[in-house]
């Protein structure tokens, strides 16, 4: 019985502990709305600029017939901007490192390990807000249609969470190994350059060299597009839906593996 009361006690500290967090993260994403406002006007510039410069690709003989450009890209962009927003995340805790707030919070009660996973819930509200800002705008400027059912865009949300956190904790790794937000901005930028363009966001794979067609197959986040994409055109793909999400979810326990390792040597350090 005392067993059962302290278990039950320790979940309910646990869980006090992760909704202070997650609170603290959102009222400090808010606080700072340059922030929000280019971590939503990023993906639209790019859904803009991609969806007219490279419409033509539709005309091509490996674009699948009967598919508008704008159908096509648009759930592209939506996992696009879910790798291109983990860099917060790494930015975040390089962040705390450096101001001393990772220090103040060793001295406090709290599971350090509920500190990361607030971060990665972050991202995954902020997920599906930048979604649904996404598609509307899709929609009402730019004439994009969803083929599918309300199920089906319930869906697009479920796919693109897993490689939220996913890219949520490869950030972190990369923060906690880094240090300096600068420097993590930076190396944040080169690594998702693969994640977005060696993949099948822009262009079908068919139309690609072999070798990088083969690359792109291995991707986790054209595992995600594709998913996406079949649910947002009406045909969905089972396959891609559940290779979606388990490719995002070794990505992600990999990751924070690692993130553990790292983040309990730097305990053990102090530094």
């Amino acid at each position: 019985m005392a067993a059962t009361a302290l278990s039950a006690t320790t979940a309910e500290s646990s869980g006090t502990q992760l909704r202070a967090l997650l609170r603290r993260n959102i009222i400090k994403t808010i606080r700072v709305p340059q922030l929000l406002m280019f971590s939503m006007a990023m993906p639209m510039a790019m859904l803009v600029l991609f969806s007219q410069v490279f419409r033509s690709i539709a005309s091509a003989g490996t674009f699948p017939a009967g598919v508008a450009y704008i159908d096509f890209v648009t759930p592209a962009l939506l996992a696009v901007s879910t790798v291109m927003s983990g860099t917060n995340s790494g930015v975040a805790i390089a962040t705390d490192t450096t101001t001393g707030v990772y220090d103040r919070f060793r001295t406090l009660p709290v599971d350090l390990r509920l500190v990361y996973l607030a971060r990665t819930l972050t991202d995954v509200v902020l997920t599906v807000v930048r979604v649904v800002v996404l598609l509307v705008a899709a929609w009402l400027l730019l004439g994009f249609e969803h083929h599918g059912s309300l199920l089906d865009l319930l869906g697009v949300v479920a796919v693109l969470l897993p490689l939220s956190m996913a890219m949520s904790m490869v950030f972190l790794l990369v923060g906690l190994r880094l240090g300096h937000p600068e420097v993590v901005q930076f190396a944040g930028m080169i690594l998702m350059m693969p994640f977005m363009f060696v993949s099948s966001a822009f262009a079908p794979l068919d139309s690609m060299p072999t070798w990088l067609e083969t690359a792109a197959a291995m991707n986790p986040v054209t595992h995600t597009i594709d998913a996406v994409r079949s649910l947002t055109l009406g045909d969905v793909d089972g396959g891609a839906v559940i290779a979606a999400i388990v490719s995002a979810a070794v990505l992600g326990f990999v990751a924070a593996v690692a993130a553990a390792r790292v983040a309990g040597a730097r305990g053990q350090s102090g530094n």
